[in-house]
């Protein structure tokens, strides 16, 4: 099953009249939509997982241990660079290029809080 489709049904179980089901769908939908507010998107193996879950075919915990042997060869986080959505954060220096990026990023999503920013350094300047 394509990843849409796991997707679909996901969000079709969030829909149920059980309220088991419909809690555990939402719960599993909330952490795939944090997921992609960090512009990270999960697996379809993640997806199927989670269906599973919800029907009550495996537990959370069950849900747990396949993740982990199925990705027990990836390096392990704190191997990796971290995202600062698992606690840890990355300094940036103030005269880092990508401090620019992220202004510039911040910029055209917040448009009128720049604006304002904006307006009071000028006035205390």
């Amino acid at each position: 099953m394509a990843y849409e489709e796991k997707y679909k049904e996901l969000v079709e179980l969030s829909h149920s009249e059980n309220s088991e089901i419909k809690e555990k769908a939402d719960a599993w939908l909330t952490g795939i939509g944090l997921q992609g507010a960090a512009e990270l998107k999960v697996s379809a193996f993640l997806l199927d997982l989670a269906i599973r879950n919800v029907k009550g075919e495996i537990t959370r915990d069950e849900a747990g241990q396949l993740l982990d042997v199925h990705y027990a060869n990836m390096p392990k986080p704190e191997t990796m660079r971290s995202h600062g959505l698992d606690g840890d954060y990355e300094v940036i220096p103030s005269e880092s290029p990508m401090m620019k990026e992220i202004e510039e990023y911040n910029r055209k999503l917040r448009p009128a809080l720049y604006a304002k920013i904006d307006e009071e350094r000028k006035d205390h300047k």
